[in-house]
């Protein structure tokens, strides 16, 4: 369907009538009538109201207390923290917000206050979240506005991010918003601010490297154009493209060094950890990412994936399955293969989206590698939305409802766990016993789980076929007849 037919399909005119002696005014959505930013604009504004009434509203200790140690402890040495702050696994770009929350805490009556402490720490994600919808809508304005639209409302009631940043208060719609805004650079082909992005992604959480291989891919087909040994040619190696990959490769790293220097000199000369040398201090705010990866060794800590579906939760990752092999090999090599599959598709592909690359991407390590926590896999999302919008296929719109459903569960599972196990209830003093769903937690887990698997099997069917199949647009079933009468055929031949 064109742009041009669906405008048609959906407009509604302003025409004045008179019917029984009274005037009465239609609607028309249009172009020339409507202002779809300013809608935008109105949409982002009443989802960041409503995840602030829900942040005072819901309160929550478990992870947004441990932050705000973090950020009270920072006023003890903004740049030394990696060297004082207990147990601080967050790389430095995260540091600077946490800071001011810190400045903020430490006034009594906000601190002191439960409400006005949550909204503290829960501003920034739920801004940050908010402004996705911007983003979105930015993404396909050029392309289709009421799709754009569409999107953004769609963010603004999505049930796992709002729960993510509003009730939980975690960074990772911070995350969110930095990947959305890295491949929208990558869609607008601006390669300096992807450069930008990407290390301010990686700088604010180690869920930001996972990311890496598609946006270097991405990188090269927006420097030297299509990567398929059919498509390619040496020739196109010349010196703009090279001095655009340069651009890339100078943002990224400079952009790296603005962020990390000063932690990394503040933490060597600081007087904090006298029993750690000079170098080790150096790099501490580096060897974050390893020592955040060592501090949770196990198969999978409550993420709904295909080794929840076989009750490894909480089982360490060294557990052998095959003498010499361990699950934690096992899900090394399944990060390898999917990195294989990312190059394979940049080769390879009939078909070209980044968006889609990295859902994949992020599906497959969340869903196959260990070590994955329930929250991790919510960065799918805003790829799959993204997706939506530039492939305008409505099976992702329903892949993307199902997997909101799933991640949301996933997160309310854990999250009104701990809060069920602090007995805050006992306060009421009409029940003393235990929630029964509670007992029955590891039943709901695998249920979710199962139901996950099955989308992740049908998101990577729609994936592949986007990717390497030419009639990807017939139903699985039609298609798959189509091909085994076709081999049929040559057979007999």
């Amino acid at each position: 369907m064109t742009e041009k037919v669906w405008y048609d399909e959906c407009n509604i005119y302003f025409i004045n009538k008179r019917v029984n002696h009274l005037d009465y005014r239609d609607f028309r959505i249009g172009r020339n009538y409507f202002s779809y930013a300013r809608a935008t604009g109105y949409i982002a504004f009443f989802a960041l109201f409503v995840r602030l009434v829900m942040s005072v509203s819901y309160l929550n200790a478990y992870d947004t207390e441990w932050n705000i140690m973090w950020a009270v402890q920072l006023g003890e040495g903004f740049f030394s923290a990696h060297s004082h702050v207990n147990d601080l696994d967050y790389p430095p770009l995260y540091l600077y917000p946490l800071y001011f929350v810190g400045r903020l805490i430490r006034n009594d009556s906000i601190g002191g206050y439960p409400p006005l402490r949550m909204l503290t720490i829960k501003f920034l994600p739920c801004l940050t979240d908010s402004l996705t919808c911007i983003v979105l809508y930015r993404l396909a304005s050029k392309r289709n506005k009421p799709l754009g639209l569409l999107a953004a409302a769609f963010w603004a009631l999505n049930p796992a991010a709002i729960f993510n940043c509003a009730c939980w208060g975690q960074t990772d719609c911070v995350l969110m918003f930095m990947a959305a805004l890295l491949m929208l650079a990558l869609e607008e082909r601006h390669v300096t601010a992807a450069g930008i992005l990407w290390a301010a992604m990686c700088s604010t959480k180690l869920q930001g490297l996972y990311l890496t291989p598609v946006v270097g891919m991405e990188v090269l087909t927006v420097c030297f154009g299509s990567l398929h040994p059919k498509e390619f040619s040496l020739s196109r190696i010349k010196k703009p493209a090279v001095m655009r990959l340069v651009r890339f490769v100078c943002a990224a790293a400079g952009t790296m060094a603005l962020i990390y220097l000063p932690f990394m000199i503040g933490s060597a000369v600081s007087d904090f950890s006298p029993e750690l040398g000079f170098w080790e201090k150096f790099f501490k705010p580096v060897t974050v990412y390893s020592e955040g990866l060592a501090k949770y060794p196990y198969i999978t800590l409550n993420a709904d994936n295909f080794y929840m579906l076989f009750g490894l939760n909480g089982v360490k990752d060294n557990w052998q399955i095959l003498p010499g092999v361990t699950v934690s090999t096992l899900g090394s090599l399944y990060l390898l293969l999917a990195m294989a599959l990312v190059v394979a598709v940049y080769l390879f592909g009939i078909r070209r989206s980044h968006w889609l690359a990295g859902f994949m991407f992020m599906q497959c390590v969340f869903m196959l590698t260990c070590r994955q926590h329930e929250r991790y896999q919510i960065v799918t999302l805003v790829l799959l939305a993204g997706a939506f919008v530039t492939v305008a296929d409505r099976r992702l719109m329903k892949l993307l409802t199902f997997s909101s459903i799933v991640i949301f569960f996933n997160q309310f599972r854990v999250l009104s766990s701990v809060r069920e196990s602090t007995n805050w209830w006992r306060y009421y003093k009409y029940h003393y016993g235990t929630a029964e769903w509670l007992e029955r937690r590891n039943d709901y887990a695998a249920m979710n789980a199962l139901v996950n698997v099955i989308l992740f099997g049908a998101s990577m069917i729609f994936v592949i076929r986007y990717f390497f199949d030419e009639k990807s647009d017939k139903p699985v079933v039609s298609r798959a007849r189509e091909i085994f009468n076709q081999q049929r055929s040559r057979i007999w031949k």
